[in-house]
């Protein structure tokens, strides 16, 4: 796969090329039903995407955190067998764009013999356009335009509001089965105060991407992976109530059958299952016994 601008595409010469459009954070059950659609079409295939999500700009107070970053989206679209990834930033001056306007920037960019979005995808200023509009488009323009229709689970579309609002209240399993995949939070390891491994349960303490999802607090089981291999473990995530007085949230990581020194190497955390919510316990001794349960529930 190759990752390219807007201007590399303008001057790229594509052989019968099918795009698909949308935001893709996560790259969830339904994203992926674009993409069979798109491979399907044949001929060369793009994913035209954004860098960041749209919402950024219309979300003063607080910013929706991403499942993935630039790098994770990337990586992820690699393994789809996608030839290309066109990615550009949504911002102001893209955001002005009006309907046809971004209607022209396809046909000058990209020549798409196919285009392929979803059910509720939006384009344009004032997002005027939208599926219906699209195919009207196509038809104007002959070009082959497919709308995706939701994938439902449980009654409802998936979405990535969706499976952000499931992290967010600790439901990793949910969210697991609507990405088709386990979330992950990948982070370099940083000093910590030392507390995990005085107690006699060391632990790996992981400064992650500021824009990602975070689930909610408290323990979990994990499967992290470090230099190519994994190892299963606990991820407690919080202020550590029991044995320090920060309220800094911090992410931990036990791993259970690897030992020693892992500060400034990377970790990739892969979220299973939520196992209790962080608590306060009466002293060091209580919390070192509930440690010892969280592992045995975890153990092969």
């Amino acid at each position: 796969m190759k990752t390219i601008t807007l201007e590399q595409a303008k001057n790229t010469r594509f052989r019968n090329l099918s795009v698909a459009l949308g935001t893709f954070d996560g790259l969830h059950i339904g994203h992926m039903k674009l993409i069979e659609s798109l491979l399907s079409c044949g001929g060369e295939s793009a994913v035209f995407t954004f860098g960041n999500l749209p919402s950024d700009l219309f979300v003063a107070d607080r910013k929706p955190m991403m499942l993935f970053t630039p790098e994770e989206k990337s990586a992820a679209f690699a393994k789809t067998g996608v030839g290309y990834l066109c990615v550009t930033a949504f911002d102001r001056g893209f955001a002005r764009l009006g309907k046809a306007e971004f209607e022209s920037l396809l046909v000058e960019c990209f020549s798409p013999e196919n285009i392929i979005a979803g059910y509720n995808y939006t384009y344009g200023r004032h997002a005027r356009g939208n599926a219906d509009t699209l195919e009207e488009f196509g038809e104007r323009r002959g070009i082959n335009v497919r709308i995706i229709p939701p994938v439902i689970s449980d009654g409802e579309p998936v979405s990535s509001t969706r499976i952000r609002e499931c992290l967010e209240a600790g439901s990793v399993e949910k969210a697991n089965m609507l990405l088709g995949y386990e979330y992950a939070l990948t982070g370099t390891v940083e000093k910590g105060e030392g507390l995990g491994r005085m107690l006699g349960f060391p632990t790996a303490n992981l400064r992650v991407p500021a824009e990602k999802v975070i689930p909610l607090r408290g323990v979990y089981e994990v499967e992290s992976k470090v230099d190519g291999k994994s190892y299963k473990g606990l991820c407690n995530i919080g202020t550590r109530p029991t044995v320090s007085a920060g309220i800094r949230e911090a992410i931990e990581v036990h791993l259970l059958s690897l030992s020693g020194d892992l500060y400034g190497r990377k970790v990739t955390v892969l979220f299973k299952k939520r196992l209790r919510d962080e608590m306060k316990f009466s002293g060091a001794g209580q919390l070192v016994e509930q440690i010892k349960k969280d592992i045995e529930k975890i153990k092969p």
